[in-house]
């Protein structure tokens, strides 16, 4: 029993969060932020694809602009169509 005693007095103090570091725990800190970052980036690259991706509004608007240039429509079909596409 004594002996035991004795090896609990010998061994070093315990300081700081659990021994092992002086710091605050940052990873319970800077995961969450991560993933939480991470995850909203997917639904927002799921939800953009799902709606066409980034090109399609500027794709609209050029096959608008050629026809237009080739006379198939009238400018005033033009700018309506035109103000409908930047409604969206």
């Amino acid at each position: 029993m004594s002996a035991l005693l004795a090896a609990a007095a010998s061994a070093p103090a315990v300081s700081g969060w659990a021994g092992w570091h002086a710091g605050p725990p940052v990873g319970f800190i800077v995961f969450p932020i991560f993933f939480i970052l991470f995850w909203a980036a997917v639904v927002v690259l799921f939800v953009t694809l799902r709606r066409g991706g980034w090109r399609a509004r500027s794709d609209a608007r050029a096959v608008l602009a050629d026809r237009f240039a080739r006379g198939d429509i009238d400018t005033e079909e033009y700018r309506a169509r035109l103000a409908e596409l930047s409604r969206k």
